[in-house]
C-alpha cells in the first residue's frame, strides 16, 4: 500500500521580542500545502499587544509596527492561541516547517499553547511531524552549493537570512518580517530544494520523524551529521555510542577521525578528563527532538578529514567503541553532568514562565483547564480558585488580567498588578524588556534616527516612548489603587488623539 501524503504547514511568527518565556506572538502566519506544494490554505492572524508585556522597540522596528497597530488589534494573545490551536489541529497530521522554527518559533508555539491550557507538543504528537527550512538550506548548500545560491559576507561567512536568499535566487519577498511573507519565501526555498536536490530533499523528510531518527542513528554502525556553525559548515563522520541515561532523545556518539583506542582504556577520571577537553573532541551529543542534519555515512567519507578512512578501518574503530566497561564509564559521566545541571538550576529563582519543561501539570488539573477553555469568562476565576496548581491559578489570571481585567476579584487584581509592577520596575538585567531597559534601548535608536530621515520609524518610536511613560504610571509602586484598564483601540485613542 502506498503511504499516504501529507500536508505541509508552513508557520511564521512575529514576536515582541526574541524570549519564548516572556514574549507574545503579535503575528501569526500560516499557508497549508498539499504533497505538491500547491496552497490549499492561507491563515493570518494578529494579536493585541498584552498589558503585562513591554515589546522590545527593535522588535517593532523590524516588523514595521506601531504600538497603536498593536492596540486596536481585535484578538486578545489569548484568542489568537486558540484559533491557532484549532487550526493546527485542523490539519493535523501534516509535516509543520518553518525557517529557524525549531529553535525559534515552535518554543514560542509551545509556550503560548502551555500558558493557554492546550497540549503544547502540538507539532510532534498525532502522528505530526516537522522540519526546519533554514538547517534544510544550509546542510543542502554544504552538500550540493549549486542547488541554489547563497552570498558571503565580508567576513567569508554563508548568508542564510531568507530575505538574503530571496533576493539572490530571485524570487520577490515582499514586506519581509511579515509573518505571511515570510511563510511564501520559505515555500520557495522548499521548493527549489525539492526540485534541485531530490535526494537531500528525502534526507530532509526523513529526518521530520525523531523515531525514524533514533533508529537511522543507533541501527547504522556509522552516520554522518551535518551542522552549521557561525555561517559556516562542518561535516562529521560519527559511531553511535549510548542514549543519555537522564535526558530522553539525547544521544552520544564517537567523532571518528580520532583513534578510540587513545580513551576506551582510560580510567573514570582520565576519562572525564578527555569528555571535558577542548582541545580534542572525541564526542559529539546529539538532540534528536531537534532535527539534526543525518545522513548516509558515505557523505562525510567525501570530505576532510575523513577521506582517507577505509571502511575495513572504520569497522575496525567501531567494534573498539563496542567495549561494555567503556561506555559504563560514559554513561556515568553523563549522569553526574546532569546531576550537577540539576543541582545548579534548582538553586535559580525560576518565574512561572520558565517552568514548562520542569514540571508537568497535576493529572487532577488537567479536566478543570479544559473546562477553563469553554465558559464565558465571567465564571472562570471560580474554576482558577480550583486549581492545584498556583500556575495555573497565576495563569488563569493573567489571562483574565489581559482580556477582562475587570471581572477579577479585586484583590487577585491588585496582586497581580503588584507583581507586574516588580517585574517591569526591577533594574536587573531579565529575558523580558524591562521599563528601564525599555527606555535605553528607545534612547539608542533615538540617537541613530537623529541622522536619519525615516519617518516611520520616528513615528514608532514616538509612540513607543508615550507608552513606556504611560506604562511607568501605570505600573508605578506610587499607584496604591489601580484601576483595571484594557489595553485597547480606546487606549489607543487617549495616547495618540487618532
Amino acid at each position: 500500500m502506498a503511504e499516504k501524503k501529507i500536508n505541509f504547514v508552513i508557520y511564521d511568527f512575529e514576536t515582541s521580542g526574541r524570549s519564548p518565556r516572556f514574549d507574545q506572538i503579535l503575528q501569526a502566519g500560516m499557508i497549508i500545502y498539499d504533497s505538491k506544494l500547491k496552497e490549499v490554505e492561507k491563515v493570518n492572524l494578529r494579536s493585541r499587544i498584552n498589558p503585562d508585556i513591554i515589546p522590545s522597540i527593535n522588535a517593532l522596528k523590524v516588523n514595521r509596527l506601531t504600538i497603536s497597530d498593536l492596540l486596536c488589534q481585535k484578538d486578545s494573545s489569548y484568542e489568537m492561541t486558540t484559533k491557532l490551536q484549532k487550526i493546527f489541529s485542523k490539519h493535523s497530521p501534516a509535516i509543520f516547517c518553518g525557517y529557524n522554527s525549531i529553535s525559534f518559533d515552535e518554543e514560542f508555539l509551545r509556550q503560548g499553547l502551555w500558558e493557554t491550557f492546550f497540549y503544547p507538543y502540538l507539532t510532534t504528537s498525532n502522528n505530526n511531524l516537522r522540519g526546519d527550512i533554514l538547517n534544510l538550506a544550509r546542510m543542502v548548500h554544504a552538500f550540493d552549493p549549486k542547488c541554489f545560491n547563497v552570498e558571503k559576507n565580508d567576513e567569508g561567512k554563508f548568508g542564510f537570512k531568507l530575505e538574503d536568499l530571496s533576493r539572490i535566487n530571485n524570487f520577490q519577498i515582499n514586506n519581509s518580517h511579515e509573518a505571511i511573507s515570510d511563510v511564501m519565501a520559505t515555500k520557495n526555498i522548499l521548493e527549489i530544494i525539492k526540485n534541485n536536490s531530490i535526494n537531500l530533499f528525502n534526507v530532509f523528510m526523513e529526518n521530520t520523524s525523531k523515531h525514524k531518527l533514533g533508529s537511522k542513528i543507533r541501527n547504522e554502525n556509522f552516520f554522518t551529521l551535518y551542522a552549521s556553525y557561525y555561517g559556516k559548515h562542518f561535516i562529521y563522520l560519527l559511531s553511535y555510542l549510548i542514549d543519555h541515561p537522564i535526558y530522553k532523545d539525547n544521544l552520544l556518539a564517537f567523532d571518528l577521525k580520532f583513534e578510540p583506542e587513545e580513551i576506551v582504556e582510560l580510567s573514570l577520571d582520565d576519562l572525564r578528563k578527555v569528555f571535558y577537553s577542548k582541545n580534542k573532541k572525541f564526542f559529539r551529543k546529539i538532540k534528536i527532538n531537534k532535527q539534526p542534519q543525518i545522513l548516509n555515512f558515505k557523505h562525510a567519507l567525501s570530505v576532510e578529514p575523513y577521506h582517507n578512512i577505509s571502511e575495513e578501518n572504520l569497522k575496525k574503530k567501531r567494534k573498539i567503541l563496542n567495549d561494555d566497561e567503556f561506555k559504563k564509564k560514559i554513561k556515568k559521566i553523563l549522569e553526574e553532568e546532569a546531576e550537577s545541571y540539576t543541582t545548579n538550576k534548582s538553586q535559580e529563582v525560576l518565574f512561572d514562565e520558565d517552568t514548562i519543561y520542569s514540571q508537568n501539570f497535576p493529572f487532577t488539573d488537567k479536566q478543570l483547564m479544559e473546562d477553563y477553555n469553554h465558559v464565558d469568562w465571567s465564571k472562570r476565576w471560580v474554576i482558577a480558585e480550583k486549581f492545584k496548581d498556583k500556575r495555573l491559578r497565576y495563569f488563569s489570571a493573567k489571562h483574565i488580567f489581559r482580556t477582562h481585567p475587570n471581572i477579577l476579584p479585586q484583590k487577585i487584581f491588585i496582586y497581580l498588578h503588584q507583581k507586574i509592577s516588580e517585574r517591569l520596575n526591577t533594574i536587573e538585567k531579565r529575558d523580558f524588556t524591562t521599563i528601564p531597559a525599555a527606555i535605553q534601548e528607545a534612547d539608542e535608536l533615538g540617537l541613530d534616527l537623529e541622522k536619519d530621515d525615516n519617518y516611520f520609524q520616528k513615528k514608532q518610536l514616538e509612540q513607543y516612548n508615550i507608552y513606556i511613560d504611560f506604562l511607568n504610571d501605570y505600573y508605578s509602586y506610587k499607584n496604591k489603587s489601580p484601576k483595571p484598564i484594557n489595553f485597547d483601540g480606546d487606549l489607543s485613542k487617549k495616547l495618540y488623539n487618532e
